[in-house]
């Protein structure tokens, strides 16, 4: 006679069922979170802060056809944190207006910046310029890619410095070369050559005109 089977293999099923598959990628987005109002949020804010106020954009991020505006994005983001520590109880709205916008992003950009990512200084109307630009190209595409391999910044790869000219052997040859002092051309051997015997003439015709003086003067 057998017993009736354990409740666990039930239960852990049912278990199995409400949890999230593991594959399940957090980058990618069935439904769009870019809403059709992003211009006014932009807009809004830009109305409230001073256009030249400086803030750091990056300027080496790697021109990646899927990741490039996630990225700016995400940087985005990390500029409106700051910004909303610092801002008056004026501008607190519509920067979480526009914070609101882009907030997404958090969920797929690791946001540690790299070692190798450098920034430059630019006005805060750049800034919102370009996400309004960075908005206005993942909104028709957001919801047919997966941005999972944007999970980590990438910088444009340094160009490789050019080896010197002056470090090859060959290279030292040559220059050594062109530090020697110039050679006489042989016109000038010809000249210094004969110097000596026009100089002997010159004493020579001295010498005589000077016995002629003195018979002279004895006459």
């Amino acid at each position: 006679m057998t017993g009736p089977a354990p409740a666990w293999p039930l239960t852990a099923s049912l278990l199995l069922l409400l949890l999230p598959p593991a594959f399940a990628d957090p980058c990618s987005f069935p439904d769009s979170p870019i809403s059709s109002t992003f211009p006014g949020a932009i807009s809004t804010l830009s109305d409230f802060m001073l256009r030249d106020y400086p803030v750091d954009v990056p300027e080496n991020l790697r021109a990646d056809e899927r990741c490039w505006a996630l990225w700016h994005l995400a940087v985005a983001k990390e500029t409106l944190d700051r910004l909303k520590l610092v801002a008056g109880s004026k501008v607190q709205e519509p920067l979480e207006g526009l914070y609101a916008e882009i907030n997404f992003v958090g969920r797929c950009v690791n946001q540690s910046f790299p070692s190798c990512l450098r920034f430059r200084k630019a006005n805060i109307s750049h800034l919102l310029l370009e996400v309004s630009k960075h908005l206005g190209a993942l909104q028709p595409l957001i919801t047919q890619q997966d941005f999972g391999p944007c999970q980590q910044y990438r910088c444009q790869p340094e160009p490789s410095l050019p080896v010197s000219t002056l470090s090859s052997p060959s290279s030292l040859g040559a220059l050594g070369g062109t530090l020697r002092p110039p050679r006489p051309s042989s016109s000038l051997l010809l000249v210094l050559g004969g110097l000596p015997v026009v100089l002997l003439l010159i004493l020579g015709a001295a010498w005589i005109w000077k016995q002629r003086r003195r018979r002279l003067l004895r006459s």
